[in-house]
C-alpha cells in the first residue's frame, strides 16, 4: 500500500491523491477528506513558495543590474557619469604641468546628457531603502528640484512611488492595482495630492 511510501515522504501529491482515491474509492469519507486536505494545503504552499521566489527573482534582478553597473565603473570608468579613455589612462611624454594646454586643434570634450531616470532607478535599486528627494539628488550630483520633477515623471509612468512620508522606492510589480515596492521590504501607498 501506498501508506509506507508516505512515511518517506509525506509531501508527495502523487501518493497522497492515490490515496485520497482509494480511500474514496472504498466509501471512507473522513480519510479521502483528510488526504485531500494535506494535498490542498501542499498545493497553496506551494504557490505560495512560488509568488515567493517571484518576487526574490525580482529583487535578485534588480541587484544584478546594479553590480553590473558597478563593475563597469570598475572595468573602465571613474564614476557613473564620467567615463574615462585609454588614452588619459596611458602616461604621456607630451605631460604639462600647471594647467598648461598642450597647444593644437584639442578642445574640451563636452558632456552629453546624463540618463537621470536610470541613475535615481539605479541609486533606489543599490540602496534597497526608501530615499528622500534630496537624498537621491545627492547620490546622483543632480539639482533637488530637477531629480524631482524627473520622480514625479517618473511616479506617473509607475516606475517609482511615494510613501507618506515623501520617501521615494522603486515599483517592483503591480498587481491588482497595487504596487509592490523595494525599501524595507514593507510596500507602501502612493502618497496622492
Amino acid at each position: 500500500m501506498a501508506e509506507p511510501q508516505l512515511k518517506v515522504n509525506p509531501r508527495d501529491s502523487g501518493i497522497l491523491g492515490d490515496l485520497a482515491s482509494y480511500y474514496s474509492m472504498l466509501g471512507d469519507r473522513k480519510q479521502a477528506l483528510a488526504y485531500l486536505d494535506a494535498l490542498e494545503a501542499d498545493r497553496k504552499a506551494a504557490l505560495a513558495l512560488s509568488e515567493q521566489k517571484a518576487e526574490e527573482a525580482k529583487l535578485i534582478k534588480a541587484r544584478q543590474g546594479g553590480f553590473r553597473a558597478a563593475l563597469d565603473i570598475l572595468r573602465g570608468e571613474t564614476s557613473a557619469r564620467d567615463p574615462v579613455s585609454e588614452k588619459d589612462r596611458e602616461p604621456s611624454a607630451d605631460r604639462r604641468g600647471d594647467g598648461e594646454r598642450a597647444s593644437g586643434s584639442q578642445e574640451p570634450r563636452r558632456r552629453g546628457r546624463r540618463p537621470i531616470p536610470q541613475l535615481i532607478l539605479r541609486e533606489l535599486s543599490f540602496s534597497g531603502q526608501a530615499m528622500t528627494t534630496a537624498q537621491i539628488a545627492r547620490a546622483i550630483e543632480y539639482l533637488p528640484d530637477r531629480t524631482e520633477a524627473a520622480l514625479e515623471r517618473m511616479e506617473s509612468t509607475d516606475q517609482v512611488l511615494r510613501n507618506k512620508e515623501g520617501r521615494w522606492a522603486i515599483v517592483l510589480t503591480k498587481t491588482n492595482g497595487h504596487a509592490a515596492t523595494a525599501g524595507n521590504g514593507n510596500p507602501f501607498s502612493p502618497m496622492r495630492a
